[in-house]
């Protein structure tokens, strides 16, 4: 492994200017490919959404909703290439699109022997690389602390945007935007401000489109994703593990803390319940996250939804071979 120094520089480097790098038992549930134990996989699917989903604080679920960018860091190449490969792959399974050779890195995995010291130098070196002074960009301090301090084998932070679904664009002000701009003076007027310099002609604005209060135009969007994988806690997961294990932390918010023991997932790859890649219930899980549906102004409905979508995927008769 390289010094940590080192790498810290290389990854801070990434977000700098364009730079990128290389027999069941009688008490289940039987479903086709899926078993949930004591209990109907809605009601499953309702915990599993609960318990794993990781907003920014008072948002909802973020996804990717511009192309993604994976970039790996202190890995020789063909492995590196090889989760590179599974990120890319489980994207375009969900119609995400995914960044040319060279493109910027909005999806950073780095590989250390040292994953929490890692995590605490590149805090050090350029907080604002994990956290902006910017409203709904984030999860909560505890969980910022546990991103540096846990002892966990992988441990991922990632940074969403309030954006306008019809434009893409942000509708929240951030560091280094305009703070004034040119507006009428009758609206100059009534805003009190000059017309030739008025804040509010920089501030963020989204026009509604038709009429309902269960949904928004005001959606959540992932723009950057940073892994840490510490090769001396992953034992012997291999490639195609790990580099499925990261797909899914990438493409969605997941909260590291959350008890997954009672389900048949990839997050249970370092707790003893080790799978060979991604289940039916994390394609499940993503396919709802990512599937057409109204953007829904209740983070509480947008859970229900997901489930609701993840639990009828699971229902549905699979194709035979």
């Amino acid at each position: 492994m390289r010094n940590m120094g080192i790498v810290a520089a290389v990854v801070l480097s990434l977000f700098g200017p364009a730079h990128a790098q290389d027999a069941p038992s009688p008490d289940a549930t039987v479903l086709p490919d899926l078993m949930v134990r004591g209990r109907p996989v809605q009601e499953a699917a309702r915990d599993f959404v609960g318990r794993v989903g990781a907003p920014a604080r008072g948002r909802g679920l973020a996804l990717w909703r511009r192309e993604i960018c994976p970039g790996v860091v202190n890995l020789e190449r063909e492995a590196a290439q090889a989760v590179i490969d599974r990120i890319t792959q489980t994207a375009a399974s969900l119609d995400l699109r995914t960044g040319e050779p060279g493109c910027h890195p909005n999806v950073v995995v780095i590989f250390t022997n040292d994953g929490r010291g890692l995590a605490r130098t590149m805090n050090a070196d350029n907080p604002r690389l994990f956290r902006q002074n910017v409203t709904g960009m984030h999860r909560d301090t505890t969980a910022f602390q546990d991103f540096l301090d846990a002892e966990r084998p992988v441990r991922w932070w990632s940074l969403s945007l309030p954006v306008d679904s019809e434009t893409g664009r942000a509708v929240v002000r951030m560091p280094g935007d305009a703070v004034g701009g040119i507006v009428d003076s009758q609206l100059a007027a009534i805003l009190g401000c000059n017309p030739n310099d008025c804040v509010a002609a920089a501030s963020p604005i989204v026009r509604r489109k038709g009429p309902g209060r269960l949904s928004t135009q005001v959606v959540d969007a992932l723009f950057k994703t940073m892994v840490i994988v510490d090769t001396d806690m992953t034992g012997d997961v291999n490639t195609t593990q790990l580099g499925d294990y990261i797909a899914l932390i990438s493409l969605a918010q997941l909260d590291p803390r959350a008890e997954t023991q009672g389900f048949d997932t990839i997050l249970n790859l370092f707790s003893g319940d080790a799978q060979q890649g991604l289940t039916e219930w994390d394609r499940a899980y993503l396919v709802a996250l990512y599937g057409p549906r109204p953007d829904w102004a209740s983070v509480r409905a947008q859970a229900g939804a997901v489930a609701d979508v993840m639990a009828r995927d699971l229902r549905a008769p699979r194709g035979g071979s």
